[in-house]
């Protein structure tokens, strides 16, 4: 296959354009074999699945090709190595990117689900996230409760849906409990709103324990936060873009979605203030610009950051190289800090716990708190209260003493 001349300055051109993207020499390699593999299967099929190549060739070499692959080495047969490679093809051909089929749905759930999606967008201007969670577990529901048939408000009654909500308590962590009767009574407010149900529903459901202000937010100690920070390689520039984005986790208390989409234009150096635009609220929010984080801002924008026509703050310095970092990105490198610490932790949340308590300790009001990590309630910043344990040491009461 690679032997024939019109192939050979594909993978030329397809070698370039990896090499072009900053992929590194070894995966370039592991690229090139998938593709050649790929190829090869490709001219054995008939005619009309040769007539063009299209993310669907990718599907079907995937599901029918490989798992019965007996293709002599060197060949790439791992299906994650080969749809990253063959998509790196498409895309230099200018095609889209071949992405795995949906799970299955019914299409009375599937049309219900994308209704109710559009409300929690339209209405209630929820995240889009937010909306793929509720919506993954509204469609668990409904394919629990109506499987293949159609979707009939009126048979979700108040014993069908605590006879879901027993189910899901037995089967998922308490949390995750919540999360799910939560996103069931958006769902069934929907419904009301469609003029689908003629009662509310959602009160009919049982809130699964769960006590408020119960457990104390997980934060870093001065010491550990100091010993995070130390483990970032700032002499090469991916460790400045990493520190980097930890110092906005940890200063500014926001999220990883937030540090992922901050833009240059976000950050006003005279006045000190970043705004931000993508936020969890869909609100803009400006918040002032600790001294410590603008300086390693600028040492990543000076030094480390490479010259690219991305308008994002942080970008990244391997294939696709120049492209905006993803959430993902931030998650990676603050739970690779973490073990390099030697801390039990792993999420970027913990980060913004420990901004919380920092600004406690010195001396700012809850409400100060609640606005810079944008909370809407300061019922969600009293959690705080209980993190800042010197100050309340110096108001408990003492023991009382026991007397015979």
């Amino acid at each position: 296959m690679s032997d024939h001349p019109g192939r050979r300055d594909q993978l030329a051109q397809f070698g370039a354009y990896l090499e072009q993207r900053g992929h590194s020499p070894r995966t370039a390699q592991a690229y090139r074999h998938a593709v050649v593999h790929f190829l090869r299967w490709w001219q054995t099929q008939e005619p009309p699945r040769r007539a063009l190549l299209r993310p669907e060739s990718v599907q079907t070499f995937l599901d029918e090709h490989v798992p019965e692959c007996t293709c002599p080495a060197p060949v790439v047969r791992s299906p994650r190595t080969l749809r990253a490679a063959l998509n790196q093809w498409l895309a230099m051909s200018g095609q889209p990117r071949s992405t795995r089929p949906p799970t299955p749905m019914a299409e009375a759930i599937a049309d219900s689900v994308r209704d109710f999606d559009r409300y929690l967008n339209d209405v209630c201007a929820l995240a889009a996230e937010t909306r793929r969670s509720r919506c993954r577990y509204v469609a668990q529901f409904l394919d629990r409760v109506f499987g293949t048939g159609p979707v009939q408000a009126d048979c979700l009654t108040a014993s069908v849906l605590m006879d879901a909500v027993s189910a899901w308590a037995t089967e998922v962590r308490p949390c995750v409990a919540i999360v799910m009767v939560g996103a069931l009574r958006s769902y069934l407010r929907f419904l009301r709103w469609e003029g689908q149900l003629s009662e509310d529903l959602a009160v009919a459901l049982p809130a699964p324990a769960h006590w408020r202000l119960t457990n104390v937010p997980t934060a870093l100690s001065a010491a550990e936060l100091d010993r995070f920070l130390a483990v970032f390689d700032c002499a090469t520039a991916i460790g400045q873009r990493d520190y980097a984005m930890a110092r906005c986790l940890a200063d500014l208390g926001l999220r990883c979605n937030e540090v992922a989409a901050l833009t240059l234009e976000a950050i006003d150096w005279r006045a000190g203030v970043v705004t931000l635009s993508h936020t969890k609220n869909h609100r803009c929010d400006q918040l002032p610009l600790p001294s410590a984080t603008g300086e390693a801002l600028v040492a990543y924008l000076h030094q480390g950051r490479p010259v690219c026509s991305t308008r994002a703050v942080f970008v990244h310095h391997r294939a696709p190289v120049g492209a905006a970092v993803a959430k993902t990105t931030v998650r990676g490198a603050v739970r690779r800090a973490f073990q390099r610490a030697g801390l039990p932790w792993s999420g970027t949340h913990v980060l913004r716990h420990t901004a919380a308590r920092r600004m406690l300790q010195g001396g700012c009001s809850l409400k100060d708190i609640a606005d810079v990590l944008r909370h809407r309630s300061l019922d969600t910043t009293a959690i705080y209260a209980k993190v800042d344990l010197p100050h309340l040491a110096q108001v408990a009461l003492p023991w009382p003493e026991v007397r015979p």
